[in-house]
């Protein structure tokens, strides 16, 4: 393991023990110690990425950067490989853990968006939000609308697609119903008609509402 990822792993093992309201320091090094490497919680003290007071660790404002920033691209990563790719829970947090240090900030952004900004990981615990999941925020309070909205003859941009179960992004992906896809629309009764460049799909209402576009005009 490289020293990136060490410091990489010891951050992301002190942010989950604040989870669990833990901040004890001879626990939070002895846990980086047996799964990382000893004595690393003292350097990230050096490297100003922590900070003790008595026996207890918290991240200095570098460090919480950083490890926010690792934990969404793990937690990001272990919703894409479960969701997406149906990885089996018992292989997921392993393959996350190596697949988050090769995720630049664009491919997590754009992995994000894809999944409809997830605000927990599998496990249930909290994805922190990024700079994509407030502009979608805004964004959704303002032109983005459910394609449910559109009228026929209405042409919308995907930006954001919200589904609860896989079968149901998979088939939307298969059609090319993917943000930055542009979808016409043929008719909306007695059910959705939508065109995605050659391809025209027939929706439910229930999906229909979980597509968010950005009306073209």
């Amino acid at each position: 393991m490289e020293r990136t990822q060490k410091i990489e792993e010891s951050l992301s093992i002190v942010w989950e023990e604040r989870e669990k309201k833990n901040y004890d320091k001879t626990d939070i090094s002895g846990k980086i110690s047996a799964k990382v490497e000893e004595d690393l919680l003292d350097d990230l003290v050096k490297m100003d990425y922590l900070l003790l007071e008595k026996n207890n660790v918290k991240f200095t404002n570098a460090g919480e950067r950083a490890a926010k920033d690792v934990i969404r691209r793990q937690r990001l990563a272990e919703r894409l490989l479960a969701d997406v790719l149906e990885v089996g829970r018992q292989d997921v947090d392993s393959l996350a853990c190596e697949f988050e240090h090769i995720l630049s900030k664009e491919v997590e952004e754009s992995i994000c968006t894809l999944l409809g900004h997830p605000k927990e990981c599998p496990h249930g615990l909290s994805i922190p939000q990024g700079m994509c999941c407030e502009k979608a925020k805004d964004e959704l309070e303002s032109i983005v609308v459910p394609l449910a909205k559109l009228s026929p003859g209405e042409t919308g941009k995907v930006v954001y697609v919200l589904t609860r179960t896989h079968p149901q992004l998979h088939k939307l992906m298969s059609f090319g119903v993917v943000p930055g896809a542009r979808v016409f629309i043929h008719q909306v009764f007695p059910s959705f008609v939508i065109q995605v460049e050659e391809t025209q799909v027939a929706l439910e209402e229930d999906i229909a509402n979980e597509i968010f576009v950005k009306r073209l005009h």
